[in-house]
């Protein structure tokens, strides 16, 4: 394992570190379902905004098909099962690509849905799900770090985003008509520029100027807040001010690099120490 940034993978840890990529990437046929159901894939890497976009894009789809409005932040009424049929069917996953989705000539010959993968700077995913989960993980900030390449100690961490990434970076360079990213920090900073283009991906007809403002107001992070679930004791809304990079020690920054230097194949456009 590495220690400090100075150590390698065993070869077995890297055996472990891809393996689960490749055999969800041949075996999960979720992912060859949506090709045939759904008209759109929302695909969120998680900690970067999963609960926000998919609450928007719901209620877009709410306000212009005369639907209940989500309950909840996490209500996914909308996706999953294509219950109502007169929609745009929007599925959402965060689960590992099939390979099958690389293939240019898949894309061409049948009816592939558009999908957008949202990404965010992989520092600040680690230090959100450290905030949510922090009293189930029950370690510190640089233990967490660290993660666990040969299981699942803490359900995510820097490994289990490694693999997203690696697997979703390949669809987005070969498919780049048919696979938009989104970036947190862009959505962010243009709320409400980056759900039009999402809309206009999916093909969501109907949008005008006057929706966009009326959802993006109501997904405000204080009207958000007012929208979770009062039994789940973890918040998918932060509220903790403070810069992810104050989290990591000098120490901790070493191992971060070089961690994405040998094995984070596709950054997708962030640059790390």
């Amino acid at each position: 394992m590495l220690s400090d940034g100075a150590m390698l993978l065993r070869t077995s840890d890297r055996i472990r570190l891809n393996a689960p990529g490749v055999e969800r990437g041949l075996l999960s046929l979720r992912t060859v379902r949506h090709l045939l159901w759904y008209d759109g894939v929302l695909v969120t890497m998680r900690q970067s905004g999963t609960h926000w976009i998919r609450y928007m894009v719901g209620l877009v789809l709410a306000k212009l098909y005369d639907l209940p409005s989500p309950t909840y932040i996490d209500d996914r009424g909308i996706f999953g099962k294509p219950v109502y049929r007169h929609i745009p069917r929007i599925a959402d996953t965060s689960m590992l690509p099939n390979y099958f989705l690389r293939s240019r000539t898949l894309f061409r010959l049948l009816h592939v849905p558009n999908h957008v993968v949202l990404v965010r700077d992989l520092r600040d995913v680690l230090v959100s799900n450290y905030e949510k989960r922090r009293d189930e993980i029950n370690v510190d900030f640089s233990t967490y770090l660290r993660g666990d390449v040969r299981g699942d100690k803490y359900r995510t961490d820097i490994w289990t985003r490694i693999r997203f990434l690696n697997a979703w970076g390949p669809v987005v360079e070969r498919q780049p008509e048919h696979v938009a990213v989104l970036k947190y920090e862009d959505l962010k900073a243009d709320t409400r520029g980056q759900l039009a283009r999402v809309c206009d991906h999916f093909n969501i007809g109907g949008v005008t100027p006057d929706l966009l403002d009326e959802v993006v107001a109501a997904a405000s992070k204080a009207e958000m807040a007012k929208l979770q679930r009062p039994e789940n004791k973890w918040k998918a809304v932060r509220v903790d001010p403070r810069p992810a990079a104050e989290w990591y020690t000098d120490v901790d920054r070493r191992f971060f690099t070089e961690v994405c230097q040998r094995y984070l194949k596709h950054k997708f456009g962030y640059q790390y120490w």
